[in-house]
Order: structure tokens, then C-alpha cells, then sequence
């Protein structure tokens, strides 16, 4: 019999001289496809990390990818599907989906209400290079298709016709248009196609820790057909096929299998102080006392400041994570107190990476917390911040319970109430490095992005612990699919420049549109020459409504901070003001993501997906379903042209103006002026000197 239904509703479906197919089908039309080339499951690929249980959480040692179905079946009740035999294979009810599966070969074809959704594409389908371990899954590709999402990648908002390329990286200063990977990896995605009727929205997420490669139409063969393909360097292919009615639809459920970003604390949602010069300083205290003083001069707000690394560097110019500078900062508590007497709150630099010169490398390394070589229990080294490091190996409960420790007795002890965890990427080239695995002893090529989430766990659950009473909060550079339960995240070390500020846009709503609702970008870019007066300020205007807002960048010879340009200091403040009075309408939506993990910035598509306008509608977005900003990002425009998308009328924040959707628009865009329009019904909650108002659109509504 070419395919039986096992006792747990698993259907497996059996080829001659190939390996297996196993389907689960759960409703809601979420299913799920595993193919094993191995035969039996992979030993680098028993255990997930990536999905929660009905409260939200996930064993420190990760899920059995064999107990999935039972795990979501609170959320997702698995269904047995129907099977009826045809002359061209077998067809599988699945609830609301139906999908026809070949019984000669692995190949499926997706449909719902009697329409193909997607299939796999007829020659290709489902490989193995069994040599080097690559498995690759191809699809059909249609050439209407719309592809969003894929975490952080740079380009446009649809990423059709591009080849991605998943491996975290440390990709400092990085093209915002073209460079590929980037920090993050998230093998998830959404696909759009057709109008109205025929619309139909699915998504699917490929669950591995291996590096992998999207494919979405940039290889063309001859003989293939349009094609599209996900391949990763390793494991089996265990992948979810999510069904929606909405692009809203697919991320409810994406997230109600992942985890849903938290709620943040509200300080966070103010101006975060930052910049690497601060803490670089010979008196850092001093300098941290000047940057207060700076911003009760200038009536500017300010909610937070994040501590950067230079709080570690040591006397011989390196930085030892843990430890502070104590021949510039004598009395660590004063330097945070200086801080806390302004009012803000106080996160520090932390990294993964222990240099071999730090004073507690060799504790760490008789203890057994460091990824080790692939010959040998030595440590595994590579380049890291002022010489060799070894990483910490989270994957090993010991150096879990370290980091919580570390970071209670030598950060929260002094008063910091956050953790920025950075430079966590793993990046470590030699993939064969081993890992503890909670006593599996694997490959980091199995772990790598499994490393960087259980390292903004560790944090995350030290917060929580030590400051029990506060809502937990963690910052991540890099990210993997379900880290988004606990930390917010922003896009990089970006460059500063026009490009990177118009190419920052589609790449956070790709992140938002991959389950992270709490990000930002580095106003005024992180990397290269300071931005002029002009620049800068389009960089405050642009980040304005993203929920993470902090001016930080490399080494500099200018201030990082609202007055860098005194020309456009006035415009900054009332920009910053604008943005303090809009902090309870940013609140309410990372309230709701927390529910339903909804972004907080969106593409139009996200609400308009039958106009054809918006279906690549990349350098505007939408805050929520009522705001739609415009940012300027070429230098010299005082004017912006702007696509209103259809089925309703929209009205400019600051004159009132009406115009009609479905047309494009000119909009004045003083110096001053970040162009914003409300849609029509739109009531905005605000709050500016203590006084609480709701804005309604049209005005008198």
C-alpha cells in the first residue's frame, strides 16, 4: 500500500526507491510536511526551539519535533484527513484545504475550494544531495505571485525575483538594496496572489537551524518551468503550510504556533540616548552627565539610554563582556545614577563572545560554557572585537544559568534594567564546531540561530527575575523564528545614507510581516561619514513611528544625539514631540501584537491587498490600520508623491486636506514636516504635556 494513516493521523506516503512524505493536517488549514531522505529522522534535527505551548512557552531544551502535532492541538486540532484514490493519485481532504498528492514520486498540489493554491513543481520537487548534505524543496512559481516577509532582507518589499540568502552575519555597514545574508533568520514567508474571489494568501515557514537559501525566481531553466525553491545545508525538510484568508490571517496563525512579541515596557517607547563616543570617552560619568544636562537645555525628551560596549573596554583597548572600565569608570553605579536621576531608564551592551585574554576566560572554559573545537574539547576560536574569542555555548544549561548570574551581579546589581544583546549572530565559520545540545553534543551548523535564541531567553528571564514587578524587556541584533518571544530587535549596522533610509523601510516591514513587531533602525545610520543636517533630520522624520527610536552610530567626530545639528535642532524637537504625543496609539497596537501578532508597521498591502498599487508599495508605510507615513529619503525634496490606496479617503495630519484613495497624490514635505495622512474614520489617541485628546478624521467627526 503506497500510504497509510498511522494512529496518531499521520499520514505517510510511501515511494519506491525514495523516501517518505508524512503529513499532518490541523485545522484552520495548517498543515504540516515532512520529507526524510534519511529515512528516519535526522539526529542533528530531533528537537525544536521554534514553537510554544498554550501558555506561550518552550522548554529550555527545545520541543520533540515528534510530539508537535499534540503540542498545538489546543490551538490547532489535528484533523484525519480523507483519502479517496483517483486515477492521477490520491486526494487528501484537509478541512478547508484539499491537496493531490502523486503515488509514484513525492510531489503534493495545493487547492482550496477547487482552485490550486500552490504545488510542487512537477521535476524537481523534493531533493537530496546526499554528498554534502543540501536538501532542497521546489515549487511551482507563478509569475503573479507576491513574496513578503524572510525576516530582514534588503531590496523591496516583494521579493519575487530575488535569491536570498539566510545565514546570520555580522554585515557591518551593509548595502540596504542589495547586500545578502544579513542578521537574521527567519525561513518564513507569505505569498499573495489574485484579486477579490480569487485571492488567496498562504504561508510557509521551513523549520531548520541550518543556513538556507530562498530562491524566488531569480534561476530560470529552460527545462524546469518557472520555479521556486527553499534548500538548507543540512537536516530533513520539516515545513508548514498555513493557510489565510488575510495576510492578518496567516501571521495570527504563524504566531499562535511561534510566540507573540510581549508587550513592551513603556520607557522603551521614548527616545532612547545612544552612540559608542559616550562611552568611549576618558570620563564616561562626565560625558553621560554633559548628554542629561544637553537635554534639559534643549527641552527635548528622552525616555532610556543604552550603554554601548565601550563601558567594557579595559585599559588594553579590548572588551570584556561583564566587566566595566574601572580606570574610567571608577564606581559603576554612579555613571547608571547619573542616568537614573534624569529619569531614564538604562540598558548595557552584552556579547556572546569571551576573548581569550579576558579574566575569566579560563573559568569559562573549565567549566565547559564555550563551543569547542570540532577535534577536541579546546575551545573553538575566531576573530572577534580586539583578538580571539570563544562563544558562549547556550545550549549547555550551566552557561544558561552563568549569563542570568553574570548579568544580575554585574549590570542589574548597579542599577541597569536592561539587556542589549549584540554581535549575536554567531557567526562562527567553522560549522562543525560542537556544542553541548543539552547533552547531544551536535554540530553549530545545527544550532546556530538556536545559540541566539536561548541567549535573549537567558536575558529575558534574568530581567524578569531580578525585576519582577516591570514588564521584562530584551533588545537582539540577530534573531531566529520564535526569538521574537523575547526580545525587540532592529535592523543592523546601517549605513548613513540616503539609500540605506529608503531601503530601511520595506526591510522592517519585512520584519514586521515575519512575527516582529518591536524593531527600529539607527536613526542617522550606524556606519560611515556623519549624515549632514538634511539627512539626519529625514532619518528622525523616517523612524519617527517605529516602535524602537534611538540615534546611535560608530565612531564619530560629532555628537550622536538631537543637537548634531543645530541648524535642525527645532524641527528634531517638535519631531521627538510629535512622537512622545503618539506613544499611547504605538502602545494600544504593541498591546494588540502581543494578542495577535499583528505589526505595528505595515505595508499598505496589509490592509488594501485587491489594489494592484499596493501589492510593491515599498518606501511608504502604515502605522496600524489609520496612520500612513511617507518619509522623505532624497535629499533636496520638499514635496512627496504618494500612492493613496483605495476604498477610502485619507486626510493630511497637519492641514486637515482630504483626498480620495486609489490616486496618487502630492504632498508638501517642508524641512520640517514628515508627511502623515489619517484614514478616514481614523480616531488617534495623544497625549502631549499631561493633556489627553483623541484626534478624529475627518476633524469634526
Amino acid at each position: 500500500m503506497p500510504y497509510s494513516l498511522l494512529p496518531d493521523a499521520t499520514l505517510r506516503l510511501s515511494f519506491e526507491g525514495q523516501p517518505p512524505l508524512l503529513i499532518n493536517a490541523h485545522a484552520d488549514g495548517v498543515v504540516r510536511v515532512r520529507w526524510l531522505p534519511h529515512g528516519a529522522p535526522h539526529p542533528h534535527m530531533l528537537r525544536t526551539w521554534s514553537f510554544v505551548d498554550q501558555r506561550g512557552d518552550c522548554p529550555l531544551e527545545g520541543f520533540s519535533r515528534e510530539t508537535l502535532s499534540a503540542l498545538i492541538a489546543d490551538r490547532f486540532p489535528p484533523l484525519t484527513p480523507t483519502l479517496t484514490e483517483r486515477p492521477d493519485g490520491l486526494q487528501i481532504g484537509c478541512g478547508a484545504l484539499t491537496l493531490h498528492a502523486d503515488l509514484t514520486r513525492p510531489r503534493l498540489a495545493w487547492h482550496i475550494d477547487g482552485r490550486a493554491v500552490c504545488a510542487d513543481n512537477p521535476l524537481l520537487g523534493y531533493r537530496h544531495e546526499a554528498r554534502i548534505g543540501r536538501i532542497t524543496h521546489t515549487l511551482s512559481r507563478d509569475l503573479g505571485d507576491c513574496y513578503y516577509g524572510f525576516g530582514e532582507t534588503s531590496g523591496r518589499l516583494n521579493k519575487h525575483s530575488r535569491r536570498l540568502r539566510l545565514r546570520s552575519t555580522d554585515a557591518f555597514g551593509y548595502d540596504a538594496e542589495h547586500s545578502d545574508p544579513l542578521y537574521k533568520h527567519v525561513p518564513f514567508y507569505l505569498t499573495l496572489n489574485g484579486y477579490g474571489a480569487d485571492r488567496r494568501v498562504y504561508g510557509l515557514f521551513y523549520d531548520t537551524p541550518y543556513e538556507c537559501t530562498f530562491d524566488l525566481g531569480a534561476e530560470i531553466d529552460n527545462y524546469y518551468g518557472d520555479y521556486r525553491l527553499f534548500s538548507a545545508e543540512g537536516g530533513d525538510l520539516d515545513y508548514w503550510f498555513i493557510l489565510g484568508e488575510s495576510i492578518e490571517g496567516v501571521l495570527r496563525r504563524y504566531t499562535a504556533l511561534t510566540g507573540r512579541q510581549p508587550a513592551p515596557p513603556l520607557d522603551s517607547l521614548g527616545y532612547q540616548g545612544n552612540g559608542m563616543a559616550w562611552l568611549e570617552a576618558d570620563d564616561p560619568t562626565a560625558q553621560l552627565t554633559y548628554f542629561t544636562e544637553r537635554l534639559r537645555a534643549h527641552d527635548l525628551p528622552c525616555s532610556s539610554f543604552s550603554l554601548g560596549s565601550g563601558y567594557t573596554r579595559a585599559a588594553d583597548g579590548k572588551r570584556y563582556v561583564f566587566t566595566w572600565a574601572r580606570d574610567r569608570i571608577p564606581d559603576p553605579a554612579e555613571l547608571v545614577g547619573v542616568l537614573k536621576r534624569a529619569g531614564l531608564s538604562v540598558a548595557a551592551n552584552v556579547k556572546p563572545g569571551i576573548l581569550t585574554t579576558h579574566p575569566r576566560f579560563e573559568e569559562a572554559q573549565a567549566a565547559g560554557l564555550l563551543i569547542r573545537r570540532p577535534d577536541s574539547d579546546a575551545p573553538d576560536l575566531a576573530p572577534w572585537w580586539g583578538g580571539e574569542a570563544a562563544h558562549l555555548d547556550f545550549t549547555n544549561p550551566r552557561t544558561f544559568a552563568w549569563w542570568k548570574a553574570q548579568l544580575k551581579a554585574q549590570l542589574f546589581a548597579h542599577g541597569v534594567d536592561y539587556a542589549w544583546n549584540d554581535n549575536n549572530e554567531y557567526n562562527i565559520r567553522h560549522d562543525e564546531a560542537r556544542c553541548h545540545a543539552f547533552g547531544a553534543d551536535l554540530p553549530l551548523m545545527a544550532l546556530r540561530p538556536v545559540q541566539t535564541l536561548l541567549m535573549a531567553r537567558a536575558s529575558f528571564e534574568a530581567t524578569r527575575e531580578y525585576y519582577p514587578e516591570r514588564r521584562p524587556f530584551t533588545i537582539s541584533r540577530s534573531v531566529c523564528a520564535g526569538l521574537q518571544r523575547y526580545a525587540a530587535t532592529w535592523t543592523g549596522d546601517n549605513r548613513s545614507d540616503w539609500k540605506s533610509l529608503q531601503y530601511n523601510i520595506p526591510m522592517g516591514m519585512g520584519l514586521g510581516l515575519s512575527g516582529f513587531a518591536n524593531f527600529g533602525h539607527d536613526v542617522g545610520g550606524f556606519a560611515g561619514d556623519p549624515p549632514d543636517a538634511e539627512l539626519f533630520l529625514r532619518w528622525v522624520q523616517s523612524c519617527l513611528l517605529l516602535p524602537r527610536f534611538t540615534i546611535n552610530s560608530w565612531y564619530r567626530a560629532c555628537e550622536e544625539a538631537p543637537w548634531m545639528h543645530e541648524s535642525v535642532l527645532a524641527e528634531v524637537r517638535a519631531a521627538l514631540k510629535l512622537r512622545y504625543a503618539l506613544i499611547p496609539y504605538l502602545y494600544a497596537l504593541l498591546l494588540a501584537a502581543e494578542q495577535t501578532g499583528a505589526p505595528v508597521i505595515r505595508p499598505t498591502v496589509y490592509h488594501f491587498p485587491d489594489d494592484p498599487q499596493t501589492r510593491d508599495q515599498s518606501f511608504e508605510y502604515m502605522v496600524g490600520e489609520w496612520l500612513l507615513a511617507a518619509p522623505i529619503y532624497r535629499a533636496g525634496e520638499r514635496e512627496r508623491t504618494v500612492y493613496l490606496p483605495r476604498g477610502t479617503a485619507w486626510y493630511d495630519w497637519y492641514s486637515g486636506a482630504r483626498y480620495e484613495g486609489g490616486a496618487t497624490v502630492t504632498l508638501e514635505a517642508p524641512l520640517e514636516r514628515l508627511p502623515l495622512l489619517a484614514r478616514a474614520g481614523a480616531l488617534i489617541p495623544t497625549e502631549q504635556d499631561g493633556e489627553r485628546r483623541v484626534r478624529a478624521f475627518p476633524p469634526n467627526a
